[in-house]
């Protein structure tokens, strides 16, 4: 895989990872993948020098061979510099100088030295060896140069075998050393194989291992026996290298393909380039047409680490750190593909990983994370930053805070993605497809929907769909749009809202004055708006209605207060009561009786409930329908006190109604009417009283009076004229 890999969605990486709610924001940098280009190339380069080590190692076999087999007297070329001549008939100058104690010998074309080999002391045996000891080749390449040091050299003539041993050491331009107790050159010198812990370095790469061998006919390199790979980038010379971009690669085996551009890291691989670390059992890295690496796969228990943006501390939640943020992938198998610029440009990411799916975390600086599980991980980038990610296969979604044993907020759902921003810091959630949320913050719910998206930097999740359903402390709300605020522990819903708010003990939970019966169920709230906050005002608006039971209110607006203590309704207010009235005063040895509840249908401007004083009024004119009676005025207001714990049907009692302001009482069926100031109905004596003005009509029928007095079981009314004795009317 590549270092390059994503970072932060980016188990996978962790971080982040993660808002105490979840939801991280601030920012501070991103992940500069370009910067690392030049790192990447230098680790594919470095490889390449197995090549340039056997190449040397060849030269110098050569050279030994050609010495074995000229005649003592005739200096002829070797059957490689004739075949050289030939091809280039230019002219070549060879001078030897041999002697028991020092050789020499130098090729020159056009008068340009191109190799030289010397050797303290030469000797052969009757096995075909030719033994040189303190062997020196120098080997000049136009601009670059190649020196090969050994302690001695071995070159055998039938089987053509080279082994250099004793300090051998190669160096070269662009800071190319070897270093190893034994070379061996077999087959021609097709085949090369080196001691233990063989080093060699190259533009500050260094790579050290055991058993390294080369063939040139499978065009392969390996070296084994725990390999590690060093380097630092250092962008001009005589410039102290960065430390943040050192590059290590430590792998049990390093294979390099050359003809086919592949170098393999197998038996568990390590690499770490600057700020970033990817771990897996196998690693490849595959090169491009025109050099640098094209892609890198990773397999087998995977997990990739890159740092993320930092951000500020806000409200309990995962994903907002005071530190920096880190990235973790985690898998089994990981892709990485590079654009033209040798920059990341998609990285694929699925499992199974450890017996699990593939996973994207976020470590967040406060100890938070943020942890996505799916089948399958896809990050895209522009420019090579991280840009978006996407996942699909049963996505899992966690998120928990310091301190916690349960995840602070969990999801699932069928896909999902993220979009990061040009700092690296995860902006946007989104799930799609059986949203199932948590949430177990101060404020706690849980919710379902088709869509989902989560803003960690606000802390805000927008449901979709289905409806959306989301359950809180105060019910079920439900809506074609729902949005949470966690931070706020506020919900907007829109589009055919319905709450269904749960106990009987507030103003939120039961309408005043409806039945409190175990058949009655729920208040039921619809509208086409609503708000609703743990701690604040809830607001409904744009054609409300709630019902419960029989009981029925509607209006254009609704608010409940914060205390949930009172109800506020405006615009074309209209109920329906079923209401038990106080229990009825008995005189003594008179039978105690309770009446039943009474439908009472009133219907007003405004409509204002408090829940502390019992009170509920009506006003902007108020017109009511309270049995067989219908009463209106310009304000009407009713008291009630709690009713009594052993009552069937519970609630508030209503005790005394107030009707003020152009009071107007029609008894319905008996045809008279009554007119007053004002009306006042007490429900424990079924008595009504008006007073002020009293106009009573029945008919043709006209009687006025200060007062009138009318009692509703008995369907009789009393009228005191000034200065003059009672009338009545309605008498049996």
């Amino acid at each position: 895989m590549t270092p390059d890999a994503p970072h932060g969605p980016h188990e996978a990486a962790s971080p982040e990872e993660v808002s105490g709610a979840s939801y991280g924001p601030k920012r501070r940098r991103a992940p500069d993948f370009g910067r690392r280009r030049q790192l990447r190339n230098r680790l594919l380069r470095a490889v390449l020098l197995l090549a340039l080590v056997s190449g040397v190692g060849g030269l110098t076999a050569m050279f030994l061979q050609g010495r074995e087999e000229r005649a003592p007297a005739e200096p002829a070329a070797a059957p490689g510099d004739a075949l050289e001549i030939a091809e280039e008939p230019e002219a070549i100058v060879e001078t030897a100088q041999l002697s028991a104690e020092e050789f020499e010998s130098t090729l020159e074309r056009e008068g340009v030295e191109v190799f030289r080999i010397r050797g303290a002391q030469t000797s052969s045996d009757d096995q075909g060896n030719v033994n040189l000891s303190q062997v020196e080749v120098d080997y000049p390449q136009g601009d670059d140069h190649y020196s090969l040091r050994a302690d001695g050299a071995t070159y055998n003539e039938e089987t053509s075998a080279t082994h250099l041993q004793g300090s051998v050491a190669l160096e070269g331009t662009n800071g190319l050393g070897v270093a190893t107790d034994w070379m061996e050159l077999a087959e021609g010198g097709m085949v090369l194989t080196a001691a233990d812990d063989s080093r060699f370095s190259f533009e500050g790469v260094t790579v050290q291992g055991d058993d390294l061998r080369m063939d040139f006919r499978e065009e392969i390199a390996r070296m084994g026996g725990g390999v590690r790979l060093a380097g630092t980038d250092a962008a001009d010379e005589g410039v102290e290298a960065d430390a943040s971009q050192s590059v290590s690669l430590a792998a049990q085996t390093l294979e390099y393909r050359w003809g086919a551009g592949i170098v393999r890291a197998l038996g568990g691989a390590e690499l770490r380039l600057g700020s970033f670390t990817l771990a897996a059992r196998a690693l490849t890295m595959q090169e491009g047409e025109t050099g640098g690496i094209a892609g890198i796969e990773a397999r087998g228990e995977i997990e990739l680490r890159a740092p993320l943006g930092a951000a500020e501390p806000e409200a309990e939640s995962a994903g907002n750190p005071a530190d920096e943020s880190v990235l973790v992938l985690r898998g089994d198998a990981l892709d990485v593909r590079f654009d033209d610029l040798q920059s990341p440009s998609r990285v694929d990411l699925s499992g199974p990983s450890w017996g699990g799916p593939a996973v994207l975390r976020i470590d967040y600086g406060d100890g938070s994370q943020r942890r996505i599980r799916a089948r399958l991980l896809e990050f895209r980038f522009v420019e090579g930053v991280l840009s978006d990610f996407s996942s699909r296969g049963r996505v899992e979604l966690h998120e928990l805070a310091p301190g916690r044993q349960q995840p602070l907020r969990e999801a699932s759902s069928v896909i999902a993605g993220g979009r990061f921003d040009p700092e690296g810091v995860l902006a946007e959630l989104t799930l799609g497809g059986n949203v199932e949320l948590t949430d177990r913050s101060e404020a706690p719910v849980t919710a379902s929907a088709d869509e989902a998206t989560i803003d960690p930097s606000t802390q805000r999740v927008d449901f979709r769909g289905r409806p959306a359903k989301l359950v809180h402390s105060q019910g079920a709300l439900e809506g074609s749009r729902v949005l949470y605020d966690q931070a706020k522990g506020c919900s907007e819903a829109r589009g055919a809202v319905r709450l269904t708010l749960r106990g009987n003990d507030t103003a939120g939970g039961a309408l005043p004055f409806g039945r409190d019966t175990s058949d009655s169920g729920p208040s039921v709230i619809t509208a086409g708006e609503a708000l609703i906050c743990e701690g604040g005002e809830s607001r409904f608006r744009d054609g409300v209605e709630v019902r419960r039971g029989p009981d029925h209110l509607a209006a254009a607006q609704l608010r409940i207060t914060e205390d949930r203590r009172r109800i506020i309704a405006n615009g074309d207010v209209r109920t329906v009561w079923h209401a038990p009235p106080a229990a009825k005063t008995r005189t003594s040895g008179e039978a105690g009786t309770e009446s039943a509840p009474e439908r009472w249908s009133i219907a007003a401007a405004r409509m204002n409930y408090d829940e502390d004083s019992g009170e509920l009024r009506y006003s902007g004119g108020a017109a009511a329908v309270l049995g067989e009676q219908s009463l209106e005025c310009e304000e009407l207001t009713v008291e009630a006190i709690p009713g009594s714990q052993d009552s069937a049907t519970g609630g508030l009692q209503a005790r005394t109604l107030f009707c003020l302001g152009n009071a107007r009482l029609d008894v319905l069926g008996d045809g008279g009417s009554v007119e007053a100031n004002r009306a006042i109905y007490a429900f424990a004596d079924r008595m009504i009283r008006l007073s002020g003005n009293v106009v009573f009509r029945e008919g043709a029928d006209e009687l006025r009076g200060p007062g009138l007095v009318y009692w509703i079981d008995q369907r009789r009314y009393e009228m005191r004229p000034p200065g003059g004795s009672a009338a009545g009317a309605g008498d049996p």
